[in-house]
């Protein structure tokens, strides 16, 4: 016995209902609004570690230059061959009163170019503020001082949203290190 195709009703419907429609584009836009602020989350994040990660390589750089100058005046009171150390007039952060004035490095960390035509060659991004705290040794003698040296990188990559305000953000680093 052979069947015959159903037949539907002329109110029977097929597809869908503009309500299911409406419900559906409804819940698609409020997953991709969720996935963009995801996306500017995390570009703002890695901006953030951008930074930071830049800040640390110019803390250290200057604390490099630091402890090398340090080196070098601590070689200069011990050398044996030679009667009188030799004045030191080049270094910058060590023996000097006050320490070097505030120095600033741009978004690349690099020093600041005025005549750069590109924004992020001339524009101060990073400040970096060093301090010096003598905690053994004698001035003036062949031993050698011994100093704690804290640098401090200040720099700001993100507005409070709320109030318009730079957030600042600070990496310190901290060396002992024994210099003439």
């Amino acid at each position: 016995m052979r069947r015959l195709p159903r037949r539907t009703s002329a109110g029977a419907q097929r597809g869908f209902s503009m309500v299911e429609m409406l419900l559906t584009a409804f819940i698609l836009a409020v997953g991709i609004m969720g996935l963009t602020m995801l996306q500017v989350m995390a570009l703002r994040g890695a901006r953030g570690g951008r930074s930071l990660g830049t800040a640390v390589q110019v803390g250290e750089m200057v604390m490099d230059q630091i402890e090398m100058e340090g080196r070098l005046s601590w070689l200069n009171i011990t050398a044996t061959q030679v009667a009188a150390p030799a004045a030191l007039t080049t270094l910058k952060y060590i023996n000097k009163v006050p320490l070097a004035t505030p120095q600033t490095f741009t978004i690349k960390g690099e020093v600041p170019v005025a005549s750069a035509p590109d924004p992020t060659d001339s524009t101060p991004f990073y400040t970096v503020v060093i301090a010096q705290n003598n905690v053994g040794g004698v001035p003036g003698t062949t031993t050698g001082i011994i100093s704690d040296f804290t640098v401090n990188v200040n720099f700001s990559d993100q507005v409070n949203p709320a109030t318009g305000v730079a957030i600042p953000r600070v990496v310190t680093i901290t060396r002992r290190i024994l210099h003439g």
